[in-house]
């Protein structure tokens, strides 16, 4: 009966101590679980915008539609809407020669680089997607066609330079063409000359233009000496003006000599100097 009793019960004293049944494990062959990596749900969302992230930039970035195509300029009068658009044809490209993403291309280092070449006023730049961009300005008034250095240049009535010009596309109908004999004179796109002289040429240019006094101009000259101004007859002598004078009273000497001493031989004479008073040379 003993031998079939489960647990035991031992009583010493008021003690008593319990036996039961135990199990043993060896814990060198114990038994391998199954691990499973559980990943969030928040991290796959995570993962599918990354993803499409990735695609979105490399759409934007990388596909050939929204490399730059076309260039439109609005604003050129005297200056030529062709030249500017080559111009930023030229800055669009890359050292490898392929076009520019119009997402990566900086419209303000466009602005700076037209700036340094052309002198105008409220030029802008406008992105239009997929593949274009509008250049937009309007031009300084331009007041005199100045030569300096094999160079002509389009200034305006204070001696900003605006453009350069070819000869080709120089008109002489409405502007004074002045040849710089002196010192070169354009610093920071600018004449340093005073704007009294110019003024005194424009005046000049309109009191003789359209053959007024039967002679046409071809050109004005100035040289180191601030207070002269040289006009050239075409086909006639140079007549040469102090910008410190009356322009009236030299124009009317000028007339007078003219309808007095030179009516038939003017175009023979080398020159006519008006610069001393009341006093006229001439040869």
């Amino acid at each position: 009966m003993l031998n079939n009793l489960k647990k035991k019960f031992f009583v010493r004293g008021k003690k008593g101590r319990f036996y039961s049944k135990k199990n043993y494990v060896n814990p060198y062959f114990r038994k391998k679980r199954n691990f499973l990596i559980k990943i969030p749900a928040y991290s796959w969302k995570l993962l599918l915008i990354l993803i499409m992230i990735i695609c979105l930039i490399w759409f934007i970035f990388f596909v050939p539609i929204f490399n730059i195509k076309k260039i439109t300029v609005n604003g050129a009068i005297k200056i030529s809407a062709e030249e500017i658009e080559n111009f930023a044809w030229e800055q669009t490209k890359t050292i490898w020669g392929r076009k520019v993403n119009i997402f990566l291309f900086s419209k303000n280092d466009l602005i700076k680089k037209i700036n340094e070449k052309y002198n105008l006023d409220n030029l802008r730049i406008e992105k239009k997607l997929p593949d274009k961009l509008i250049i937009n300005f309007s031009e300084k008034q331009q007041a005199i066609i100045w030569f300096e250095a094999d160079k002509y240049y389009y200034a305006d009535i204070v001696g900003n330079i605006i453009s350069e010009v070819d000869l080709l596309n120089i008109s002489q109908k409405n502007i004074p063409l002045i040849n710089n004999n002196g010192d070169n004179k354009i610093i920071d796109k600018k004449i340093k000359i005073s704007p009294d002289k110019i003024k005194f040429i424009l005046d000049l240019f309109f009191e003789f233009k359209d053959k007024k006094h039967n002679f046409e101009i071809e050109r004005f000259i100035v040289e180191n000496n601030e207070n002269a101004v040289n006009l050239k007859v075409i086909g006639g002598p140079i007549i040469y003006f102090n910008t410190k004078d009356d322009l009236a009273k030299q124009t009317s000497k000028l007339i007078e000599i003219i309808n007095q001493k030179f009516k038939d031989d003017f175009s023979k004479k080398t020159y006519i100097d008006l610069r001393f008073g009341d006093k006229v040379y001439y040869r």
